[in-house]
C-alpha cells in the first residue's frame, strides 16, 4: 500500500475520539498502559519485539488477571524480519489424558461449565512463551520477568475497565476459597485505584524466570496445580503437565481486495474471519446502503460461525481442509443464498459465549513484528486457583462439546476450538499491519469488520477500532450504544432480533507500517484502558 497516510480519512476533531500514534523506530499497542510502558522500556534497553511481548504479557497477568494468566493459552504470529514471511505459534494446551465426553454423557451432562474440571485443559501459555523466546528472543529470559515479579509482589493499581469487569464477577470469585481469598477484598471486588497483588504468583514467575517452562510444568508449581485439580475431581495427571508443548505451525491466508490477511490455522477460528471476508468480497459494498451493508455483514458472519460449529476442531481431527472452506464455488453457493431483505435464522450454536482476552502487538527498531494473544477464556477463567502458586486456571475446555463423533468432542489429549486469533496483513509481499480484536468468539467477526471499515470505507486504524460494533450472536444482534438508530430500525424490518444497547463489544490493537514514509501507526481501542506508544 503506497502513501498509506493519504489513503485513510483523517480524524474529525469536532467529535470525541483519540488520535493515531506515530513513530519511526518502534511501536507498541496494548490494552493496559503499564504493560505498554514496560514493553517500551524493554525495547529501549535492547530487547526485541519477542522480549517486549513476553514481558508485557507477564505484567498483564497481574494487571488484567481476569483476562490473561499463566494458567491460560497463547497464540502468536511473528515476522522475524518485517517481511511477509510469517510464522504462527500454537500455544494451546490439551485436555487431560483421561478426559472423555462419554463419561459426561453417562452422567447426563451435555454442557461443560466453567467450574467443571473437564473445562480446565492443561495451560499452554508458558510453553508458548518459552519456545518463542528460545527461537527468537534476544534479552536473557530471566530479565523479562522482573517487572511482573515486582508488580505481583508489591501490587498494581486497578484501572477503570478492569474495575468494571471485576465488579461483575463477585459471585464467581466467591465459589472457590483459594480464589476468593486472592481476588476478593472483604468479599467485594477490587475497585478503581485499589492496589492488587498476587504474592504467590510472584514466586511462580520467579521460578519460571530461573528454570524456564520446566519450572512450571514440573516441580512445585505443577504439583500445586495437580493437587488443586485433583481436589475438585479432575482426572489430570502430572504427566499431562510435563508433556505439554507448543508448536510452530504454518499460517493460513486469503486475499481481500488486493490485501493478504494472515491468520493462525485451526484449532483457532481465524479461518472464520477469512470466510466472512471472502463472502463480503463478492459484493460491491460501496454501492450498498449502510443498513444493507450491515445486514450483509451479519449474514456473512452467521455463515462463518455456522461452518465453525459444524467442522472446526483440533487440526488433526478437522473433517474438511482449510482449502475446502475457502473454495470459491462453496462460498459462491453460500453467498448466493443470502437474502438482502430478510435475516436468516440458524440453529442455535452450542459454542460458549465469552468476552475476555488480552491482545498486544509490537514492532521493534529492526523490523521484527509480533501479534500476540493470551487468554483465560472466561472472565477469571474457571474461577479455580491453585493456592501455593497463585495460578488461576482457564476454562478453555468448555469450548469442547459432548456430541458423540463430533470433530470437537471432548476426548483425551486434544485441543479444543479456540476463539483467540492474532492476525497480520501483507500487500505485494510486504508486511503492512499486525492487529487483533479481542472479545471471545466475536474476534473472527471483529477481524472482518475492522478490516472492512479500513479497506472498503477508508477509516484509519484508530477510527476503525473505535467504530460502533455489531455482532450476530445466536440469531440476536448485539449492537453497541452509539450505533446508527436509523440502521437499527431498518435491520428490524429485515427480521433481525436486536439487543440494543449491548455492552462494549471486545477491544483491539493495531500497528500499521508505512515503509515509504518510514512511519509506524499505532492504534488502541477506546473500549479498554490501553494505548499505543512508540519512539
Amino acid at each position: 500500500m503506497n502513501n498509506i497516510l493519504d489513503y485513510f480519512d483523517k480524524r474529525d476533531f469536532s467529535k470525541l475520539g483519540k488520535s493515531n500514534v506515530l513513530s519511526s523506530h518502534a511501536m507498541i499497542a496494548s490494552s493496559h498502559p503499564i504493560a505498554a510502558s514496560v514493553g517500551i522500556e524493554i525495547l529501549k534497553n535492547g530487547g526485541n519485539a519477542v522480549d517486549a511481548a513476553i514481558a508485557m504479557n507477564a505484567v498483564l497477568c497481574v494487571a488484567e488477571p481476569h483476562m490473561t494468566g499463566v494458567g491460560g493459552d497463547c497464540f502468536v504470529m511473528l515476522s522475524v524480519d518485517g517481511s511477509a514471511n510469517i510464522k504462527a505459534l500454537n500455544g494451546s494446551g490439551k485436555s487431560s489424558s483421561k478426559a472423555k465426553a462419554s463419561k459426561l454423557r453417562k452422567r447426563n451432562i451435555s454442557v461443560i461449565t466453567p467450574e467443571m474440571p473437564e473445562a480446565i485443559t492443561i495451560p499452554g501459555a508458558v510453553a508458548a512463551w518459552s519456545l518463542l523466546h528460545k527461537d527468537h528472543g534476544y534479552m536473557p529470559w530471566q530479565e523479562l520477568f522482573g517487572p511482573a515479579i515486582k508488580y505481583a509482589q508489591h501490587g498494581i493499581k486497578i484501572h477503570e475497565r478492569v474495575a468494571m469487569d471485576w465488579s461483575k464477577n463477585i459471585q464467581k470469585l466467591s465459589s472457590d476459597p483459594d480464589t476468593s481469598k486472592l481476588f476478593l477484598k472483604d468479599d467485594k471486588s477490587f475497585e478503581f485505584m485499589d492496589n492488587f497483588k498476587n504474592e504467590n504468583l510472584s514466586e511462580t514467575f520467579r521460578t519460571i524466570s530461573l528454570e524456564g517452562c520446566d519450572g512450571f510444568y514440573n516441580g512445585w508449581i505443577a504439583n500445586d496445580m495437580f493437587k488443586k485439580l485433583e481436589s475438585i475431581g479432575g482426572y489430570h495427571t502430572l504427566d499431562d503437565f510435563s508433556n505439554t508443548s507448543a508448536e510452530w505451525v504454518k499460517p493460513i491466508s486469503s486475499d481481500y481486495r488486493g490485501f493478504k490477511v494472515h491468520e493462525c490455522p485451526p484449532n483457532g477460528q481465524g479461518l472464520v474471519a477469512l470466510i466472512i471476508l471472502s463472502i463480503l468480497e463478492k459484493f460491491d459494498l460501496k454501492k450498498l446502503s449502510k443498513s444493507n451493508y450491515t445486514h450483509l455483514f451479519c449474514e456473512a458472519t452467521k455463515i462463518g460461525y455456522f461452518l465453525r460449529d459444524q467442522y472446526l476442531a483440533d487440526p488433526d481431527l478437522n473433517k474438511l481442509s482449510v482449502c475446502h472452506f475457502l473454495d470459491s464455488k462453496l462460498l459462491d453457493q453460500y453467498a448466493s443464498n443470502i437474502d438482502m431483505n430478510k435475516a436468516k435464522v440458524y440453529s442455535l450454536s452450542d459454542f460458549p459465549d465469552h468476552p475476555d482476552t488480552i491482545y498486544l502487538t509490537v514492532r521493534d527498531k529492526d523490523g521484527m513484528v509480533i501479534s500476540f494473544i493470551n487468554s483465560l477464556f472466561d472472565a477469571f477463567g474457571s474461577g479455580i486457583t491453585a493456592p501455593k502458586s497463585g495460578v488461576l486456571f482457564h476454562c478453555r475446555g468448555r469450548a469442547f462439546n459432548t456430541i458423540d463423533g463430533h470433530p470437537n468432542e471432548l476426548n483425551p489429549n486434544k485441543r479444543p476450538v479456540h476463539t483467540i486469533i492474532p492476525a497480520m496483513i501483507s500487500k505485494d509481499n510486504k508486511l503492512i499491519s499486525s492487529f487483533g480484536v479481542m472479545g471471545g468468539q466475536y474476534q473472527a467477526a471483529g477481524h472482518a469488520y475492522v478490516l472492512s471499515q479500513m479497506i472498503d470505507f477508508g477509516l484509519n486504524p484508530q477510527l476503525a477500532l473505535n467504530y460502533p460494533r455489531i455482532f450476530p450472536n445466536n440469531n440476536i444482534l448485539d449492537i453497541e450504544n452509539d450505533f446508527d438508530l436509523g440502521v437499527i430500525n431498518e435491520l428490524k424490518l429485515k427480521g433481525h432480533q436486536i439487543n440494543y444497547p449491548a455492552p462494549p463489544i471486545g477491544g483491539g490493537q493495531m500497528i500499521l507500517i508505512d515503509e515509504e514514509r518510514n512511519t509506524l501507526i499505532g492504534a488502541s481501542d477506546w473500549r479498554k484502558d490501553g494505548l499505543a506508544i512508540g519512539y
